[in-house]
C-alpha cells in the first residue's frame, strides 16, 4: 500500500481488465485482497469512471454491510467493466434512510439485504407451492434420459418460490419467470425496492441452484447424505453460497464520510463489497477452497440479493430431483461457473434413468 492508501497499477488492474478475468476465475483476486489491511483504492479507465474502493476480507465486508453511511448505489450500471447484464440489478443492499446495524455474524447480513418478510420457515401454503412444483419437475425428467438442468429445473424452480412468497397465483409463473428475465411491466404491483430485489434473487437463486447441484452430483458421498437426511440441504445450500456465490458482489455508496477498519472513505465515493471475497477469507474460513458443508464457524455473508427466498427454494423444492433414479453428471461433462456480477454453470447436462 502507498501512503495515500492505494495499490499500485501492477497490483491490481483496472477494472475494466479486471473484470474479464473475475469472469473467468475469481478466486486470485480475492485472495490478493485477504493480504491487504483495508479497503483498496482501484483506479478507473480513461472515459470509464472515477475508480472505486474494494473491501474483501471478511470483517471488513461486515463492516461495511453494517455502516449507515453507505448506501445502495443506484448507479451501479456505471462501474465500468462490472455488468455482465446477466440479470442482478442496480440497488442490491440497504435501500437510502435504513440505519438499521448488524446485531450478529449470522444475522445481520439477511436484515441487511431482506425487502420483505420472506422467511425459509415459509407459511404452508407457500412451501406446499414449492414442493409440488420440485414434484412435477423432477417428474417431467424422471422418464428421460438425459437433460440440461438449468433451464428444465434450475430456470422454473425459483420463478415458482417467488410468486408464492408473493402471493401470485401459479399460473402466472411463465409470466414472472419473463419479467425477472427481460423487465418491462411486472405481473403483479410492487414497491420499485421489492421489484430490483425479486428480479435479483430469482435469478441468483436459478444460478446458485445449479451450482448447488453441480456440486453434489461430484461429489456422490454428498448426494447421498443429503438423499438420506435432507435437513443437510440448508447447510448445503450456505455453503454454495460461500464457495461458489451467486452474486459475488454489492455497490454501496458513501452518503458521508465514513470509517472501516484499515482505511476511511469520503463522501460520495463508491464501495465495492466483494461478498465472495469475503467468503474465501481465510481468517474466516480455514481452507477455504475446500467446500465443506459441515464446516464450523460463523454464517457467511450470504451473497444473494434475498438469501432467505433461496433457502426456502431449495430446502422445499429440491428434494424430489435428488430422488430422481439414475440422477448424474452426463459422462464427460463437468460443470463451469461464469460470469461477473451474477455467476453460476449455464449449463447442468446430467442422465437420468428414464
Amino acid at each position: 500500500m502507498t501512503a495515500s492508501g492505494r495499490l499500485p497499477r501492477s497490483h491490481v488492474p483496472a477494472l475494466a481488465s479486471l473484470a474479464v478475468r473475475v469472469a473467468r476465475d475469481p478466486v486470485p483476486y480475492y485472495r490478493l485482497l485477504h493480504r491487504e489491511p483495508g479497503p483498496v483504492r482501484v483506479p478507473g479507465t480513461a472515459g470509464g469512471g472515477d475508480g472505486i474502493w474494494l473491501v474483501g476480507r471478511d470483517a471488513d465486508v461486515r463492516a461495511a454491510l453494517a455502516e449507515p453511511g453507505l448506501v445502495a448505489d443506484a448507479a451501479t450500471g456505471d462501474v465500468p467493466g462490472l455488468v455482465d447484464g446477466a440479470g442482478l440489478l442496480a440497488g442490491e443492499g440497504r435501500a437510502e434512510g435504513e440505519t438499521g446495524r448488524a446485531t450478529g455474524a449470522g444475522h445481520a447480513p439477511g436484515r441487511v439485504f431482506a425487502s420483505a418478510d420472506v422467511r425459509a420457515d415459509a407459511p404452508p401454503h407457500v412451501a406446499g407451492v414449492v414442493a409440488r412444483a420440485g414434484h412435477v419437475l423432477a417428474g417431467r425428467l424422471g422418464s428421460r434420459a438425459s437433460a440440461d438442468l438449468v433451464p428444465e429445473f434450475c430456470d422454473w424452480l425459483p420463478a415458482v418460490a417467488l410468486g408464492a412468497a408473493l402471493g401470485l397465483p401459479y399460473r402466472r409463473t411463465e409470466a414472472l419467470r419473463r419479467w425477472c428475465r427481460a423487465g418491462g411491466p411486472a405481473p403483479l404491483p410492487l414497491p420499485d425496492a421489492l421489484a430490483v430485489r425479486a428480479r435479483g434473487a430469482e435469478r441468483a437463486t436459478a444460478y446458485a441452484l445449479a451450482s448447488l447441484l453441480g456440486t453434489l452430483l461430484t461429489r456422490p458421498a454428498h448426494l447421498a447424505a443429503v438423499r438420506d437426511e435432507p435437513a443437510l440441504i440448508d447447510a448445503v445450500w450456505a455453503e454454495t453460497l460461500r464457495h461458489d456465490p451467486p452474486a459475488p458482489y454489492l455497490v454501496l455508496r458513501a452518503r458521508e464520510r465514513v470509517r472501516l477498519p484499515g482505511g476511511a472513505v469520503a463522501a460520495g465515493e463508491r464501495v465495492l463489497c466483494l461478498l465472495g471475497a469475503a467468503g474465501w477469507d481465510p481468517a474466516g474460513y480455514p481452507d477455504p477452497g475446500r467446500w465443506d458443508p459441515y464446516r464450523a464457524g460463523p454464517a457467511p455473508v450470504p451473497a444473494h440479493p434475498w438469501p432467505d427466498l433461496g433457502l426456502l427454494t431449495v430446502r422445499y423444492g429440491l428434494p424430489p430431483l435428488l430422488g430422481v433414479r439414475g440422477l448424474a453428471l452426463a459422462p464427460g461433462f463437468a460443470p463451469r461457473a461464469v460470469g461477473v456480477r451474477v455467476r453460476g454453470p449455464r449449463r447442468l447436462l446430467v442422465r437420468l434413468g428414464g
